[in-house]
């Protein structure tokens, strides 16, 4: 099932108008800055919890780290799979 689970969009949408450089440029320095505030918001807050001894700071910072890492990867992926 995992082979049918991505959907080949770049090849479909290739005649599609393709936004310039400087556009997809700015849209991942966005994207990356706001994926690595929520990572360190996130550890931020489950450090927090853990001093304060609350579990649910602790869990819910652990899942904000998470998906912003899981995130950052995914950028990350694209960007070098773009180049």
């Amino acid at each position: 099932m995992g082979a049918y689970s991505t959907s080949p969009l770049r090849a479909a949408s290739q005649n599609d108008s393709v936004p310039t450089e400087s556009e997809r440029s700015a849209w991942a320095v966005v994207s990356r800055l706001m994926a690595w505030l929520i990572f360190a918001g996130g550890l931020s807050g489950a450090v927090l919890g853990i001093i304060d001894l609350r579990v649910l700071v602790t869990v819910a910072g652990l899942m904000l780290a998470c998906t912003a890492g899981l995130v950052l990867l995914k950028l990350r992926a694209d960007a070098h799979g773009s180049a």
